[in-house]
This record gives C-alpha cells, structure tokens and sequence, in this order.
C-alpha cells in the first residue's frame, strides 16, 4: 500500500479516472482489476533542459508505478482535496511519478483493439493539481494524455490534454496549501471527457498517459489512474422491474451539459444527467445521451443505451429521516434501514442524487444533511431514494447569571431558556456525572454544567459561572472571667454567636477534666454552680461546638474562664 506522505505532494499530482467498455477480450486488466500492471506497459525515464522527454521500457518500478488499494480510500490530495483513490468504488488505482524531484519522467500506455460494437466510448475524469514555479512553459511541470491509433499511426486529435503549470488554466483554482519551497498551486477538481471510438472499429488504439518533473530539477510531477469497467454502457439504471413506477437513466458524470433524445435522434426528450421516464417504456426502448464537454476538455459523444424490462419483482425501501448523535453517529448500513426492500437487494451509498459521490463510510455518518441509497437486484434493476440525517446535538444557550451576595442564592434552571422537547440536568463536574440536589438555591461560586438531553438521547453539556460572594466570618464571643455574686454585674457565663453559623452545644470543665455544665442552646447560661452547689473560685475549661452554617462544616472552639468569688 502507497504511503501518502506530504511530501510526495509537493509539486504536481495528477488523479486520472477511467470508465471504460468492458470487452474482455480486447481489455483485460485495464481497470488494474487483478492488482497488477498486467497488460500495461511501463516506462521511465527523464526531461532534458530543453523539454525533451526521453523514456525507456521497463518492468513497473515501485514508487514510480506504485499499486494503491481501497485501504487508501479515505485519504485526500492535500491540495485539491479529492480522494486520490478514484471516488467511483474502484478496488485499485495506480501512481505514476513520485516525490522525488531530479528531472523524472513516467509513462504507463494500454493497447487493445476496439471492438465491433454499434457505440463505443472510453469516458474518464480527471483531476490535476500543478506547482507552478513560473519557469518557462516547456519547463514547467506538465502532465499529458494521448490516444494513439496505432493502426493508421496517427494521434486522435480529440480529446489530447497538454496540462503545463500555469495560473491561467481553465477552471483552475489556486490552492490554500502552498509548494514546499512557497510555490502557488493550482488544482482542477474532478472533470470528464470521452473518447468516441465508434468509427474505429477493428482498429489498435493505444491510451499513453505521461508525466513529467520541471526541468530544473526543483519540482516533480505524478499521476493517479483508475479505470472502472462496466458492461454494455456507461449510462446506468437502465432496467427496471415489475411493480416499478417509473425508471431514471444516469449518463456519466462531470460534462457540461446533456441532452437526451429518443433512438433516432429525431426528438428530444430531456436535459440534464438524469433522465426519468413515468411511466417506464415498453421493453427494448432505446434511448440516447447527447454529451457536451467543458469547453477545451474532450468532445462531443453521443450514448445509446436499451431499456430492459424484468419480469421480476423489485422494491427498495429506505427510512425518510433517521436521527442521531455527534457521539455516536448515523449507520446508514443498518438493515433496519432498508427494512422492507427486496431480498438479495446490493446497496450502495452515495452523497448526492446522481450516485456520482460514494460515501466510503456509510456506517459512521456524522453530518447532518440529505444522503442517498442505491439498490440494485442481481436483474439489473435499480432506484435510487433519499434518507434524511439529522444529528440532534440540543442547543442550549446559557447566561451566566449576576453575582450575589448569599444568604442570596442562585437558581441554574434561570440561566437559560427552557425547550418543550428537552429535559434538564444540574452538575458539578463537566462529565455529567455529580448531580446538584439544590440546584435552585446555589449559594457557592464555581462552574457548574447544564445538561440538556433530547427525546433522541442525544446530549449537549455546557458550562455556567456562577459567583456568589461568601458572608463575613461568622464570630464567637465569651468572657475571660466573670463573678457569680448576684450584684446584677457579671453574674453568668455566655457564649454569643454572631453570623452564619449555628449553636450546638457548650460544655465546660474543672481542672480535673470533670464535666460541670453543659448549655443545649444560646439561652442557656452558666451560674458558677454544679448540681445546685457553689463552685469554688479557679480557672474552668469551655468546649463550643457548632455549624458554619455557609461552609457547611463543623465549629469546634476552645478556651478558659476564670470564676472570681
């Protein structure tokens, strides 16, 4: 397997995507099917300072005609950012090229006979990302691709691409990632174009597809390709089952406009890549497929396809709306989702409506929006229908309330606006996992976390700041000494508390440890006495215990009193 590095990304990466009649005598392995080069020809070689390629047959020679597999699928060209595995499902590409500047040049060419067959096109998309370091042309970086009929030796004038570094390529874009040395690059997302080989019937055509590095030796060139094969035409969805409603052809993706007309081309029918026809025609209708290429990017083809007519049954179902988390995701691959179609049904996953876009993890979908599924019966009939995605992350948008000074207190269920199909939850830690009990009469400042949960299960935690200003230390006051002589003048021993705490008990002892009053509330008050008894004159010992009523801890306070007689 390839290893997609940055640095092999650093001047010029080309992806090619072919789909292709499939005749397997004429053909085989030009879709890399069997994971090899088999049936390719490969060849290396170099550019000159002048520009002249100059190339060699060879065997394919690792990292410059390097295998890629589907475990590729999901990487990106940091770039442009399209998959450098043909988006298209394919089991292989190839690239042509690697990252090692020096003046490289790679070829890879496939030779076969067209076939004898009423239409016959090779359609391919392409994309190309160049570094454009402002040499002069024939010294830029430059990828070209070329169909040569080796019959009457001779190249096809149409389609040839000849893509040199520029700024001014068509339907170019500048990309945000620069080269390593702080060259602009310039990449053309995935585009189309056809080969009409109709009237080359009987003849050897060769595809040669080439890439170079800059002739200076600074910058490099690479290519991906893949070639997709598929029976009869590249125009899809043309069977249709009993029961069916209607039936859509999909003409291949990427070209600038379609035209759709019946057999003879004497009426047109439709425009646009998708043609649906309600209800579906008899069996054997033949319809055709005007294709229009982006100006300057391939030719002008026309496809024929048959309507088949199966008499077999078909049905796919697929759910209208399925909800989920950003934790967990969607799993459109879930048969619960497609309960209800028809057994033995292949599925397939797309992100648009076309079925031109696979999704490669439709298992592990994470955003919201419209996904499609395509079905296909082992008869050849399909549908294509939508199912909705919603990932249902609940919006709670909180204020953080104003400070206060306690005995005020804070209620967290007021720091936001309450919604009819969410439910609440108060805690003390961002993972949801302490509950506040009194969450209504918070009287502590810190961060707490509201969490709102929706009817789907999904969760949304968000923080709140709470400040409440603590009350002045609570204070505990008591004589030093008193005299219990009843002049009306110092006569008992009391304790007063004052502020946010509460009175426990006090108890009070003699020198000998002797437990000799004890006063259960902030009335109660010490005379000198023990059990009706006149203590005699000495210093005695006050244990005070209470709640900080704010803190909520336990008051354990200490000290002497002196009786004077």
């Amino acid at each position: 397997m390839i290893n997609l590095g940055k640095g092999m990304f650093k001047n010029l990466c080309i992806i090619f995507l072919f789909i292709s009649i499939k005749t397997l005598a004429q053909t085989p392995n030009i879709g890399f099917e069997d994971g090899t080069f088999n049936n390719w020809k490969c060849y290396v070689g170099s550019i000159n300072p002048s520009g002249i390629i100059d190339l060699s047959a060879s065997a394919p020679v690792f990292n410059r005609h390097t295998m890629i597999t589907k475990a590729s699928a999901l990487v990106l060209d940091p770039y442009g950012k399209f998959p450098v595995l043909c988006p298209n499902g394919s089991n292989y590409s190839i690239r042509l090229g690697n990252e090692e500047a020096g003046a490289q040049a790679e070829r890879i060419s496939y030779t076969f006979t067209v076939p004898n067959k009423k239409s016959y096109s090779i359609v391919f998309n392409y994309a190309v990302v160049l570094e454009n370091p402002n040499h002069e042309p024939f010294q830029q970086p430059k990828f070209t691709a070329k169909v040569y009929n080796v019959t009457d030796d001779v190249y096809l004038e149409c389609p040839s691409f000849n893509f040199a570094a520029s700024s001014s390529l068509p339907g170019f874009k500048l990309s945000t990632v620069p080269g390593a040395k702080g060259e602009s690059i310039y990449y053309k997302d995935w585009s189309t174009a056809t080969i009409d080989l109709s009237n080359y019937v009987g003849k050897v055509i060769s595809l040669v597809f080439t890439t170079n590095d800059c002739t200076k030796i600074m910058h490099f060139g690479y290519a991906y390709l893949d070639i997709d094969e598929s029976n009869g035409t590249p125009i899809t969805g043309n069977a249709y089952c009993v029961g069916q409603r209607s039936v859509s052809l999909y003409a291949p993706n990427g070209f600038y406009s379609y035209v759709w007309y019946n057999a003879n081309l004497s009426k047109q029918i439709g425009t646009g890549q998708k043609l649906t026809i309600s209800p579906p025609p008899p069996d054997n209708t033949t319809y055709a497929v005007k294709i229009f290429p982006y100006p300057g990017l391939g030719c002008i083809d026309t496809m024929f396809t048959t309507i088949n007519k199966i008499d077999e049954g078909f049905r796919l179902k697929v759910l209208d709306t399925i909800y989920g988390c950003p934790q967990t995701s969607v799993n459109l691959t879930d048969p619960k989702v497609t309960s209800g179609s028809s057994p033995g049904t292949s599925l397939t996953y797309f992100a648009d409506s076309l079925g031109t876009n696979y999704l490669y993890n439709p298992d592990r979908i994470t955003t919201s929006g419209t996904y499609y599924i395509q079905g296909l019966n082992k008869e050849g009939c399909m549908n294509i229908l939508p199912v909705h995605v919603i990932i249902d992350l609940p919006q709670i948008n909180v204020t953080d309330p104003k400070p206060v000074n306690f005995p005020v207190t804070i209620d967290l269920s007021k720091a936001f606006t309450h919604q009819k199909d969410l439910t609440y939850g108060y805690y003390s830690d961002a993972g949801a996992k302490n509950e506040v009990a009194d969450y209504t009469t918070v009287k502590y400042s810190g961060v707490y976390y509201i969490k709102a949960t929706s009817s789907k299960g999904c969760s949304n935690i968000v923080p709140v700041n709470v400040v409440v200003h603590p009350p002045p230390p609570y204070t505990i006051n008591a004589p030093t000494a008193f005299t219990p002589n009843n002049d009306g003048v110092n006569d008992h021993f009391i304790i007063t508390v004052k502020g946010f705490a509460t009175f426990g008990n006090v108890k009070i002892y003699n020198r000998n440890g002797q437990l000799v009053f004890t006063a259960k509330s902030s009335l109660d008050f010490w005379d000198g006495t023990y059990n009706g008894r006149n203590l005699p004159s000495g210093v005695y010992y006050w244990l005070f215990e209470g709640i900080d009523v704010y803190h909520q801890t336990k008051i354990d306070q200490a000290a002497s009193i002196t009786l004077l007689r």
